[in-house]
């Protein structure tokens, strides 16, 4: 965990700096990052293209992220995934759910995918299935290596109403929400049982964000009702984040949810996250959710990962840093993308990007 002493006058780390953002201070610089909270920013073809112009394999380190991330390997807790599927596409990959992933090819971001628990009818069936397992052996050396570095370390923990969804089938799970809330609930309790013990067996490690992703939200609005977020999904957040900061009351805590979840950014804040990632820029102005919000939680200032990054041009992503910069004068944000980078974005804004983000700043 990242000690709250501030070596002065000298510059302040990159935890330092981070600290001093998440207690409500006035960062010296707005820290910036290619990644997603604790997933890698880089899409496959984007991460050979960065290994083919600068020779090297990690972009946090040649960038110098102002962030380091860790994440515990996780498996399947059955022995076959495929059983659970009437079928598959050749070329599906399984996750620790037994979820199948189909891209469809080499170069896709995004993929077809298989649903486990898609013809259930049972809540004993739910509750048969079973959950991932992870490594119980807590290993906190690579978390300690990059404190010594001065770097605060962001781990992924997990999701509710995405993963709940993944398993089900989007349509399914929708209806079930209505039409058969036992079914539902079911699966939501299953889920959110493994997030808290995969956030707390992360928070062991020492890392000082736990970084959650749900995507609730599409581009034109909530994916599900306000109210029915807050019947089925806010509990099972409150009954988490409070059992984490009972255990470690220093760790702070990320939220990722894609669109227009303007809607329940006061239910995110009521809930105890401290970063929200992102304020996606197709449907929400970042300047309005900055004057509402900003004061309670700190925002991800993301640029646009479906057309700034891939169809801008590296004058248009300097701009739009600079005006982050105008609307966050107290550097109290933290700049990256709204997403991952995806396959068509030109080289040349990404250097744009780090450029600009970095412009200025002192070296830690």
């Amino acid at each position: 965990m990242i000690s709250g002493k501030r070596r002065m006058p000298m510059t302040p780390s990159h935890a330092e700096n981070l600290l001093t953002l998440l207690h409500g201070g006035e960062p010296d610089w707005m820290p910036f990052t290619l990644d997603v909270g604790a997933i890698p920013g880089l899409t496959k073809p984007i991460l050979k293209r960065f290994a083919q112009e600068t020779g090297r394999e990690h972009p946090e380190e040649y960038f110098n992220y102002d962030f380091r991330t860790f994440s515990l390997q996780a498996h399947f807790g059955g022995q076959n995934p495929s059983a659970w599927h009437d079928h598959v596409e050749v070329g599906t990959y399984f996750d620790e759910w037994g979820i199948g992933h189909w891209a469809g090819g080499a170069e896709a971001s995004y993929e077809k995918m298989f649903h486990p628990l898609a013809q259930v009818t049972a809540v004993r069936e739910i509750e048969r299935f079973p959950s991932p397992r992870f490594d119980t052996e807590v290993d906190q050396t690579r978390v300690q290596a990059y404190h010594a570095r001065g770097y605060p370390v962001f781990g992924y923990a997990g999701s509710i109403y995405e993963w709940s969804w993944w398993l089900r089938g989007m349509q399914n799970f929708m209806t079930d929400l209505l039409l058969q809330p036992a079914i539902a609930e079911a699966i939501i309790r299953k889920v959110s049982a493994y997030t808290q013990a995969l956030a707390y067996q992360t928070a062991l490690t020492g890392i000082d964000v736990l970084c959650f992703y749900d995507d609730a939200g599409m581009q034109t609005g909530m994916q599900i009702s306000p109210k029915l977020w807050r019947t089925f999904i806010k509990p099972s957040w409150q009954q988490i984040l409070d059992h984490l900061r009972a255990a470690f009351p220093q760790i702070h805590f990320l939220l990722h949810s894609c669109g227009n979840i303007r809607a329940i950014i006061p239910d995110i804040i009521e809930l105890g996250f401290d970063i929200l990632h992102p304020v996606q820029p197709e449907c929400m102005d970042f300047q309005d959710v900055k004057a509402t919000f900003g004061r309670d939680i700190v925002l991800c200032a993301t640029l646009s990962a479906q057309h700034t990054f891939p169809f801008g041009t590296p004058d248009e992503i300097r701009a739009t840093i600079r005006r982050v910069h105008d609307i966050c004068s107290d550097n109290r944000c933290i700049l990256c993308p709204s997403n991952a980078i995806q396959p068509e974005t030109p080289w040349d804004n990404i250097i744009a990007f780090v450029e600009e983000a970095t412009a200025g700043r002192p070296s830690p």
